[in-house]
């Protein structure tokens, strides 16, 4: 279908219901090939790639660089907190793009470019240091680290939104048994990622022959190299359409017809019927368009798939499209009538421009600490202005991921200190640095077996499991499997029990990264059905998918924040990492209950409306 030309948005009559048309039959018919899904979600293995990798050598590089505990959970809190200022208004922007690249690949490839200059940042500060000093500081190094792990872990996190809406997007129109496998895919590439980040870390380079410079250079080497075939690889498959405009058109009469006066008046405007791609009937007079309309942006359905292949859209809703002879005359006109213009256009735009970019430059310096204090409030009214259904799927998200991050973040922190009783912050070459750096490296074995796990388990087991006995029961166990896993590592008597316990664990992992996305977009598929207390339903503001998955990103980037306030203090006060896996037990019991009260099928949304849920 051409998009190149002007488009008038139509409505189908009302004896016509559009979700009986042929053509939306057919899109929800539509199958996407399993080459398509994983190119699509190769971007989501890019990024764990380099986030397993990563934050398995940046507790320790940190601690090493002379940073504490507490101020170490800080700067690990950072990026959390910004990621939860900024990624919702990026939800929101994406709904609203109007790149010809497409709704969610312009924020993909700018967060992506973050992410590059990051990894370039960590491993080589130093070199960085002596290029731009001359001399090898200690400080400056300090701050280079810090600056590259808070943009590290700000620009992955925030990366998740646009590839789960990109996702999200494309599974609009399929079918139920399609959609659980497009998340499948969605979770076992996160799961594929991990496997690959923590086998890159539990390498010893130095051995293998293969060194760039150390073993965190080498390390951070690969995984910028791992990622740029990911990130292109997603940018190039993702077929997605530009959001839908449409032009003003105004009613004028042609030349020629103003002679007819009084009569002219009584007749009809023009009337335009969309019949096919390349027919349009035309009653009564003709007319011209107006040529100094602007163009006004269509809005949009929330979950519109954004897809070339895959939307929504039928015959009777689609954009109406001029035939070859009217389009050519009108693109003359236009043509001719913006050159005329084109001088004081430019100035126009161009002084606008600069004082848009003056004015946001301001409102940012003055109102940034006003932002800042203001932020709990802003997420407290998210959370609590969302729906029913998303309140409850983000306490469960809530808990479960600060169960996740305590194990995924500090595993191999507590397996260095706790298990091999060695010290991050002892003298290079001493009894006590080389066992921690043995148990940095046993803890990312443990790892990679989690990831194995979940990603065996996501792509060639949960599918049927679901089939069994359903999303709501899967989702469950997965995360009572992870609680007992927890509370096992906390009595683990060897180095191999310890592994086989958080082997199992990866099971709960692939239930919190595939069901809860899948539960997002069924609340989309009919938003009149379960988001029926949405406050911004009825009013000019329309909630978009991205924005309902930025409420549960807020879950994750909350459970960070909440950890690096409390963490580090409790680590230091004890002396000891095993509050890591003790935190982490009390909150996988805490989101098997909230999980527990999530909203899975139209009887529990029933029995909600109900009271009895």
């Amino acid at each position: 279908m051409d998009h190149s030309g002007p488009h008038l948005d139509t409505t189908c009559s009302p004896s016509q219901s559009k979700n009986g048309s042929p053509e939306h039959k057919k899109a929800r018919g539509r199958v996407r090939g399993l080459p398509r899904l994983l190119a699509i979600n190769s971007l989501v293995c890019g990024v764990e790639i380099v986030s397993s990798a990563a934050f398995t050598y940046i507790p320790p590089l940190l601690l090493k660089a002379g940073y504490t505990e507490t101020v170490m959970t800080i700067i690990l809190g950072i990026a959390p907190f910004l990621d939860m200022m900024t990624v919702p208004l990026l939800a929101e922007w994406s709904d609203r793009c109007t790149s010809v690249l497409g709704r969610r690949r312009p924020f993909i490839m700018f967060l992506s470019t973050v992410l590059l200059v990051s990894l370039i940042l960590i491993p080589y500060g130093p070199t960085i240091t002596t290029i731009i000093t001359g001399t090898n500081s200690s400080k400056i190094n300090m701050i280079i680290l810090a600056v590259g792990v808070i943009l590290l872990d700000y620009s992955y996190q925030a990366l998740f939104n646009p590839c789960e809406s990109l996702l999200s997007d494309l599974m609009a129109t399929a079918p139920d048994w399609e959609q659980t496998r497009g998340f499948t895919v969605y979770s076992a590439g996160i799961s594929l990622g991990c496997i690959l980040g923590y086998l890159i870390v539990s390498i010893d380079w130095s051995s293998s022959g293969f060194l760039i410079g150390s073993q965190e250079q080498t390390a951070f080497s690969v995984i910028f190299i791992l990622f740029l075939p990911c990130l292109f690889l997603t940018l190039f498959c993702a077929k997605e359409k530009p959001y839908r405009r449409t032009i003003n058109l105004s009613m004028q009469p042609a030349e020629g017809e103003n002679h007819l006066g009084k009569d002219a008046a009584s007749e009809k405007d023009l009337l335009i019927v969309r019949k096919s791609d390349t027919e349009v009937v035309m009653q009564d007079r003709m007319t011209v368009l107006d040529l100094t309309s602007d163009v006004t942006i269509a809005k949009d359905h929330p979950s519109d798939g954004g897809y070339e292949s895959g939307s929504s859209e039928s015959e009777e809703t689609a954009p109406l499209i001029l035939p070859s002879s009217e389009m050519l005359k009108w693109r003359y006109q236009r043509l001719v009538h913006q050159i005329n213009r084109l001088p004081r256009i430019t100035l126009q735009r161009l002084i606008n421009s600069i004082l848009r970019l003056i004015w946001k430059i301001v409102k940012i310096l003055l109102y940034l600490p006003y932002q800042i204090l203001k932020l709990p409030l802003d997420t407290w009214k998210r959370v609590t202005n969302a729906p029913t259904v998303l309140r409850r799927l983000f306490l469960s998200e809530l808990f479960g991921w600060m169960g996740f991050m305590c194990h995924n973040m500090f595993f191999t922190d507590f397996v260095g200190q706790y298990m091999y009783g060695g010290l991050p912050d002892a003298p290079e070459h001493t009894k006590l640095a080389i066992l921690y750096d043995e148990g940095v490296r046993m803890g990312s074995w443990g790892l990679f077996l989690h990831s194995l796990t979940a990603c065996l388990y996501a792509f060639c087991i949960q599918q049927h499991i679901v089939r069994l006995v359903g999303h709501r029961t899967v989702f469950i166990g997965g995360l009572f499997i992870f609680t007992i896993t927890m509370a096992a590592t906390i009595i683990s008597p060897t180095v191999t029990f310890l592994n086989v316990v958080t082997a199992l664990s990866g099971i709960g992992f692939a239930a919190l990264t595939s069901t809860p996305n899948m539960l997002v977009t069924l609340y989309n598929t009919d938003r009149q059905l379960y988001l029926w207390d949405d406050s911004n339903q009825d009013g000019s503001e329309e909630r978009g998918l991205g924005t309902d998955v930025a409420v549960l990103d807020t879950a994750y980037f909350l459970s960070q924040i909440v950890l690096s306030v409390c963490m580090g203090p409790l680590v230091d006060l004890t002396g000891s990492s095993l509050p890591y896996m003790i935190v982490a037990t009390l909150t996988g019991m805490v989101s098997v209950y909230c999980s527990s009260r999530v909203v899975f099928t139209d009887r529990h949304l029933k029995q909600l409306r109900a009271g009895a849920f």
